[in-house]
């Protein structure tokens, strides 16, 4: 799966700053509700109508949770969930993914896409639409291949990009019999090739590493997609996109524009009830549930879905939670339960934990993989105790320093407070000092999270169909962050994730990723909490679009009901 996993979906696991408007139990709640729907289909929930049912044109009000601060995807600023949701109306892609996860040739971008083996070597040809072409003006080609990998592969540190998995494995890319036709070569054999080029940059925006990490800060690179950008205001805070009048795709887009909202996450359902955003997704909070149910000509779409919420450690020299013992005596300490039921007990009457890195629930492959990593304080306190921290007053010291973990949050974010108080108990309950510090949203990602200013952390992983999109975030690369922002890890898993990756048959596969995640729960690398459901609060009228389930959503074909 993808963490930056990460809906529409995309390759990389996306992270998402905001987890719902107010604190799941904020009104009184303490339990699961009984009318809530036990489980959720697998399927899309997205209010399926034919084009001709739709009224041609409008605009639809698209809310976005933070200001991008990169809108090159790749680059590891630019790996965010918002950034997902815009780019599936804009930018190439090399497969789709249906509702179930199954994948198909993006024959908007490419007529076929085929493996061989030439030599005993692993090769993909790609053919590109001939009528494809970027807004600028100029066809897609193979040099936009050529550079998308080149910034990916990790050849070249320099490229700051979000990960490298998959694209590390390439021998070659190279022009085919025409400049639409590409030759890529393995020079190790990758399952998950498919994941590559989804998205796909154009050459302009990539070629270099300074047009790759700075390039696109202010504004979007050129685009290929049924919608093209008409206007971003200054500082991203308003994205206007427009339908492109030369799209070569089956069906001109029905919107003809879309408006993408950078919006605080309190106002959000605000908006949605006054009539300013066309959707909120809810996440988990329970009284933006509540208060989107009431509002009228409002439809709530859910399924199953590939976001999940975890809590992280920072493994970096001098830390506390450098030592893996600590790290797993904190796991069991914390109450998955009790946090997966005051945060989704009022969507969903049977709250779960998630005991799987890789899959989540749904998708073929998952299975508990946590061992004896359960909610065991009294074990818990025995391994701290033979870690050498031992009880010093109200909390744990060692070598005259105390048990003091700096947790950092997003502001204006009530699920991820009520989230840091509840372990923060857990955590006192065995004499570790969780201080909690609120951070400015638009701050959280860039100036901790990706730099290791933290302790702990918890924030959301958006997934994707594919499992090696999860690399970056397990791999432990010296000199190179990926999305492991805490820098846990170890050879065995990085190994154990080669293995997986390599692995071309699909069960051996499966079973292969959950070799590796045996292995990330030993090593205390994060705490998986819980699966959350995609809830969609979104206008009764507006069709072709809600909660997607494990698959893409057709931005060509998102409109109003006549």
């Amino acid at each position: 799966m993808r963490a930056k996993l990460f809906r529409a979906l995309v390759p990389i696991a996306v992270a998402v700053t905001t987890v719902g408007l107010v604190a799941g139990c904020s009104s009184g709640d303490t339990g699961p509700n009984a009318d809530a729907p036990a489980s959720f289909e697998s399927g899309a929930q997205i209010n399926p109508h034919p084009i001709s049912d739709l009224q041609q044109g409008g605009n639809m009000n698209f809310p976005l949770s933070q200001v991008p601060t990169n809108y090159n995807y790749y680059q590891i600023d630019g790996t965010t969930v918002d950034a997902a949701r815009y780019y599936a109306a804009l930018m190439p892609t090399a497969f789709k993914a249906a509702a179930d996860a199954s994948l198909t040739t993006a024959t908007d971008f490419f007529t076929d896409i085929t493996e061989s083996e030439v030599d005993g070597k692993q090769v993909i040809t790609y053919n590109i639409n001939p009528k494809a072409k970027w807004s600028s003006g100029r066809p897609l080609d193979y040099t936009d291949l050529v550079a998308t990998w080149t910034a990916n592969s990790g050849k070249d540190p320099a490229y700051e990009a979000s990960s490298t998995a998959g694209w590390d494995k390439v021998e070659s890319v190279v022009r085919g019999e025409n400049d639409q036709q590409v030759t890529l070569t393995f020079a190790e054999k990758f399952a998950d090739w498919r994941s590559l080029f989804s998205p796909l940059m154009p050459a302009e925006s990539v070629n270099t590493v300074e047009a790759f990490n700075t390039g696109s800060v202010e504004t979007m690179p050129a685009t290929a997609g049924p919608f093209r950008i008409r206007t971003i205001e200054p500082g991203g805070k308003r994205i206007v996109a427009e339908r492109n009048p030369d799209w070569w795709g089956e069906n001109p887009a029905v919107l003809d524009t879309i408006t993408y909202l950078p919006l605080d996450t309190t106002a959000s359902i605000g908006a949605l009830q006054s009539g300013e955003i066309d959707y909120f997704e809810l996440g988990s909070s329970a009284d933006a549930f509540k208060v989107a149910r009431g509002i009228p000509n409002v439809d709530l779409r859910q399924s199953l879905g590939p976001q999940y919420r975890h809590f992280d450690f920072n493994g970096a020299p001098g830390r506390i939670t450098s030592d893996k013992a600590v790290r797993v005596a904190l796991m069991k300490a914390i109450d998955r339960d009790y946090l997966a039921t005051s945060q989704l007990g009022q969507i969903t009457s049977s709250p779960t934990v998630l005991n799987n890195h890789i899959y989540v629930d749904g998708q073929k492959g998952y299975q508990a993989n946590n061992s004896d990593i359960t909610f065991d304080p009294e074990k818990a306190k025995a391994e701290l105790d033979a870690a050498g921290w031992t009880m010093n007053g109200e909390f744990r010291s060692k070598d005259g320093k105390q048990l003091d973990l700096q947790d950092i949050i997003p502001a204006d974010t009530p699920n991820a407070t009520q989230e840091a108080q509840i372990i923060q108990q857990n955590l006192k309950a065995v004499g570790a000092n969780l201080i909690i510090q609120s951070v400015p949203s638009d701050d959280f990602f860039e100036k901790y999270i990706l730099v290791g200013a933290f302790d702990v952390t918890h924030f959301t992983w958006e997934g994707t169909p594919y499992s090696s999109s999860s690399d970056g975030i397990f791999r432990l690369t010296p000199g190179s962050t990926l999305q492991n922002y805490g820098q846990v890890g170890s050879e065995e898993i990085n190994g154990l994730l080669d293995d997986a990756a390599a692995e071309l048959d699909d069960d051996a596969r499966i079973a292969d990723y959950n070799k590796a995640d045996e292995a990330i729960w030993a090593e205390g690398h994060s705490l998986p909490m819980f699966q959350r459901p995609s809830t969609y609060a979104t206008k009764s009228n507006l069709a072709n679009f809600g909660a997607p389930g494990f698959g893409d959503l057709d931005y060509s074909k998102v409109g109003f009901l006549k």
